[in-house]
């Protein structure tokens, strides 16, 4: 896909905007989990990006509170960009315009979490200057 840099706009998402990214997201993301994002982070830590009004991608993330003692973060829940529009650069685009905004609200840490086994996601990540973490990750199953 050829696309003008200059027509990649990146924008705040909006609720206006959940359809779009619900049918781009697949089966990866459920309503549910876009309704759940808090205004605050929509305004400041989600993205869109569009090509002549069209949005070829997005990104979640949240500002939370980790640790002992508790610390500002920024975890980045997701990118998803259009596989017509991939290696064009728009998921950097969208990192970057979350990291204008931490910068903004003083928020040190930028955290993604990345599948052990997902070599091309790690290498994504580290070209964007993410860094393995000194906090391991545990996680425990709930069953139902």
């Amino acid at each position: 896909m050829v696309v003008d840099e200059k027509s990649i706009v990146i924008r705040p998402l909006m609720q206006e905007d959940f359809n779009e990214v619900l049918k781009l997201a697949g089966n990866l993301i459920t309503r549910q989990e876009v309704t759940s994002l808090s205004p605050k982070d929509m305004n400041n830590l989600c993205y869109v990006a569009e090509v002549e009004g069209r949005i070829i991608g997005f990104n979640f993330a949240q500002e939370l509170y980790v640790g002992i003692p508790l610390r500002k973060i920024c975890v980045i829940q997701g990118i998803v960009v259009d596989e017509d529009y991939r290696r064009l650069g728009i998921g950097e685009k969208l990192i970057d315009s979350v990291m204008e905004n931490c910068y903004k609200c003083k928020i040190q840490v930028l955290r993604t979490l990345v599948d052990e086994a997902d070599n091309r996601l790690q290498r994504f990540v580290e070209h964007l200057g993410f860094q393995r973490s000194v906090v391991a990750n545990y996680d425990k199953v709930i069953r139902f």
